[in-house]
């Protein structure tokens, strides 16, 4: 009776990855929803790290291989929308810490380091009076519930000047999680590693590295599996997208990078750039704009949603046109007129329908300078007023 009841629990544990006791993990398998079609980035691997399935509450809530040695992550592995648990997120004071890591006899949970040592991994008293904060890479702002507050564990966490924190958000997180609702809206799973690279030489309470560089990659595509009983990420868990987030209906990629000094700009690049610059042999596999042939494009194009454009392909094939609002209904109005008014020699005005279309960006230009001279008009007559 010993076999078939072993046989039966793992069976049980493969089935329900949520309830699998284990947390520093030889792979990923037991977490690998976190990673685009499973499969972790290829190239960190060395001496002194880690791998940790994030655990809080029962549920796996995100992916990091951890470095003991500079007692700082490589990279965080997550996905957007995977909202777990039922309890509204909240941070932590003290923040967590991963006992598994020093005790692979200990609890798989994160647990506060109120009290916890460690000479493996940073505790919630090196950051204090350090002038540093404990900068996210998985952002709490990302998720609700408990995913929001596995967030906030020191596994998840590196040095960070405060202004340059600040400015991760602003130039990154906020960008990253405008494209992962962009993602979502049209149908999509949006995949992130987020992680630091070239060390310092400045450790905060001589035992944590700061790290020089923060970068981060993102993925836009279907997920492998539909199967939601093996696919946790999957459901109704989150809210739906706001009417206000574009649509766009193709997968991409994007990254960036940025050097942790307040004064330095984050950097928009691809993923196969930041791929050479870390350099790692890959982060995804086959997600589109991380081959030469469509990179280029495909940032392109990522870089007009960032910047609010809509974007309408030409055709399944050929480059898409960047379009500012407005645009669609200026040309709207146009085919309406052209097409409904029926007068003597139809063809002809159908065929000047088509030839006034293209001058659409032109009459939207020109409606917006003419509404803008009115408006500028109307208040130098308030400023000013006659009498």
């Amino acid at each position: 009776m010993v076999a078939p009841v072993l046989l039966l629990s793992l069976v049980w544990a493969a089935g329900c990855p949520g309830e699998v006791r284990a947390r520093v993990v030889q792979d990923f398998q037991e977490c690998g929803w976190f990673f685009q079609n499973r499969m972790p980035p290829q190239g960190f691997l060395g001496r002194s790290r880690l791998r940790v399935c994030q655990r809080f509450k029962n549920h796996y809530h995100f992916a990091t291989l951890y470095r003991t040695d500079l007692r700082i992550p490589v990279y965080s592995a997550y996905r957007y929308p995977c909202s777990m648990g039922e309890s509204e997120g909240y941070r932590p004071s003290p923040w967590f810490h991963e006992p598994q890591i020093d005790n692979q006899n200990a609890d798989s949970d994160m647990r506060s380091s109120t009290k916890a040592r460690s000479t493996k991994q940073a505790m919630d008293g090196d950051y204090q009076d350090s002038g540093y904060d404990r900068g996210h890479l998985y952002p709490f702002a990302l998720n609700d519930k408990e995913s929001a507050t596995a967030t906030c564990t020191l596994t998840n966490a590196v040095p960070q000047e405060h202004g340059a924190n600040v400015k991760w958000y602003q130039e990154v997180e906020a960008v990253a999680e405008r494209l992962a609702r962009v993602c979502r809206k049209s149908g999509r799973s949006m995949y992130l590693l987020t992680g630091s690279a070239n060390p310092s030489r400045t450790k905060i309470n001589n035992r944590v590295v700061v790290p020089r560089t923060v970068w981060t990659a993102l993925c836009c595509t279907v997920p492998p599996d539909q199967d939601q009983n093996r696919e946790p990420c999957l459901g109704d868990r989150a809210p739906p997208e706001d009417q206000d987030v574009l649509e766009y209906n193709r997968d991409f990629s994007f990254a960036f990078t940025k050097e942790m000094k307040p004064e330095r700009a984050a950097t928009h690049l691809t993923v196969r750039e930041l791929q050479r610059k870390l350099p790692v042999d890959h982060l995804f596999l086959g997600c589109r704009g991380t081959s030469d042939s469509d990179e280029r494009q495909t940032f392109q194009e990522v870089e007009g949603l960032i910047e609010n454009k809509i974007i309408n392909p030409v055709n399944n094939t050929g480059s898409p046109a960047l379009r500012p609002f407005g645009y669609e209904a200026t040309a709207g109005t146009v085919r309406s007129v052209c097409t409904y008014l029926v007068v003597p020699g139809r063809s002809a005005v159908l065929a000047l329908s088509h030839g006034i279309l293209y001058l659409a960006p032109v009459l939207h230009g020109a409606a917006t300078v003419a509404a803008l001279l009115v408006v500028n008009a109307f208040s130098v007559l308030i400023d000013h007023p006659r009498g």
